[in-house]
């Protein structure tokens, strides 16, 4: 039986110390890597006995044949190694001239009877191994910085002039010591949940009479907004050279999506279809990384960039009482994805490029951002590395996430088994993730930087209103 290990198990054996330090750089508990050591001993040593067990059984097969077959048996099986070990092991001299040909043939039964009792301890062991394994983080660039949650995150780059409340502006240069460029202003900016409803774009409270809170129905021009980004993003990230288009399954077999995603930390945050053992995807990066399943690449393939358009659902579990107004937060939106697939050489190469194209992207709607390195311990737990791309909110007075990406070098690869042939043999391929667009978020960040408090509108980005032929270019209060 060939077995699939979630990592390098040779090395692990080797040498576990780099995996307790990765437990260690993250804030985890690295018990488990010797819970794991255990358990793979435990695994190896019922392993070697069925294997022993069965070469025995075979051993008695030939002894059997001898006894049939040859009146002088005993010194034909004598004069064998193998044959006289398991002659001896069991006593069989006494046991065949006491009952014949029989007793080999009861003997083999026992023993097979023995090899299935283990074979389910086998399985059993392994498949606890296996899960043990699946919460091994992955190794850290070291350029990452060490450290428990977010406060210790590194900002690495500001673009755009944002507005700043001066009520905020105390707390805003306190968490943005090294901006240079900012814009102090006197009056109060519009939260983005006051300007949705008071622009009358959504309606959450029917929609929880429908399906419960954080759940949202789109309005008037915002359904349009919704899929022109969809659109502008989609046509963007084409011209960017990721023209492998995609829209995958809305929901995938939970057998998968625990070898492609950190489950035990998400898994509270993941819809499951519990009759089906389906759950539905909470990104398409997930769906993607399992297209390619099994598969071994030619090197002149890669790097192979995707570009995906689909739903996401989470039940943000975790996230009570955060963003519970307006569209922030919530439990379905819409998102474009890009991932590459590339060598594991030239994996932060590709994501520096997507690093590149996200920040044009951004640029492009006109929104002040930050570029944030996370730390350790605040970072996706398969990431080698991870850049959070943060919006300015001036009615929040806060940069949110809009944009998260990262390498996860080999860490999905070795589960799903997907490789490229390079170099005369077969390695694992790198798998890399990026935000194209999370629309609904995204569209909180424009409708904050870009409402217009003198004309009383939100002025839609020029990039998005080819999408919107008819409606012009500012959104403005519904009238009756």
């Amino acid at each position: 039986m060939t077995v699939v290990f979630p990592i390098d198990m040779k090395a692990f054996r080797r040498n576990p110390e780099p995996y307790r330090e990765a437990f260690r750089k993250r804030f985890l508990d690295e018990s488990v890597v010797d819970k794991a050591l255990e358990l793979d001993r435990e695994w190896r040593k019922l392993q070697r006995q069925v294997e022993m067990l069965r070469a025995e059984v075979n051993t008695l097969t030939r002894i059997y044949a001898v006894i049939k077959s040859r009146e002088d048996y005993e010194e034909v099986i004598t004069s064998d190694r193998r044959m006289s070990r398991v002659w001896a092991k069991y006593g069989l001299a006494e046991k065949v001239k006491a009952r014949g040909v029989d007793a080999v043939r009861e003997l083999s039964s026992q023993i097979n009877e023995e090899i299935a009792r283990l074979e389910v301890e086998v399985e059993e062991k392994l498949n606890k191994l296996i899960r043990l394994l699946y919460v091994f983080p992955n190794f850290l660039d070291p350029s990452v910085p060490i450290g428990p949650d977010e406060s210790y995150n590194k900002v690495v780059k500001y673009w755009g002039r944002p507005r700043v409340w001066r009520k905020h502006l105390d707390a805003f240069l306190e968490e943005n010591l090294d901006i240079k460029d900012y814009e102090v202003i006197d009056w109060e900016p519009k939260h983005h949940y006051d300007l949705v409803k008071e622009f009358d774009l959504v309606d959450t409270d029917t929609a929880a009479k429908i399906a419960g809170a954080r759940f949202y129905i789109e309005k008037n021009i915002l359904p349009l907004l919704d899929f022109a980004l969809s659109m502008y993003a989609l046509h963007f990230y084409v011209n960017k050279g990721f023209d492998n288009i995609v829209v995958p399954p809305y929901l995938m077999r939970r057998s998968i999506e625990e070898k492609i995603t950190y489950y035990e930390s998400f898994k509270e945050s993941i819809y499951h279809v519990v009759e089906d053992d389906l759950i539905l995807i909470t990104t398409s990066e997930h769906p993607i990384v399992a297209m390619y399943m099994d598969h071994t690449f030619n090197e002149e393939d890669l790097p192979l960039r995707i570009l995906a358009w689909s739903p996401a659902f989470r039940k943000e579990a975790g996230a009570h009482g955060k963003d519970t107004k307006g569209i922030f937060r919530t439990h379905q939106f819409h998102k474009v994805e890009l991932h590459s697939i590339t060598t594991l050489d030239s994996d932060m190469e590709e994501l520096e490029y997507l690093l590149k194209v996200t920040e044009e992207f951004i640029r492009t709607l006109n929104i002040p951002y930050r570029v944030v390195l996370l730390s350790s311990g605040d970072m996706d737990k398969r990431a080698k590395i991870q850049y959070d791309i943060e919006a300015w909110f001036p009615g929040q007075g806060r940069y949110r996430e809009l944009f998260s990406l990262a390498t996860m070098g080999d860490w999905a690869s070795r589960k799903v088994m997907t490789k490229v042939r390079r170099k005369g043999r077969e390695e694992f391929v790198a798998n890399l993730y990026a935000t194209g667009v999370a629309i609904q978020r995204t569209l909180c960040a424009v409708f904050e930087n870009h409402y217009d408090p003198e004309e009383d509108v939100i002025r839609i980005p020029k990039p998005l209103t080819k999408y919107l032929e008819g409606v012009g270019d500012v959104i403005r209060r519904k009238t009756t």
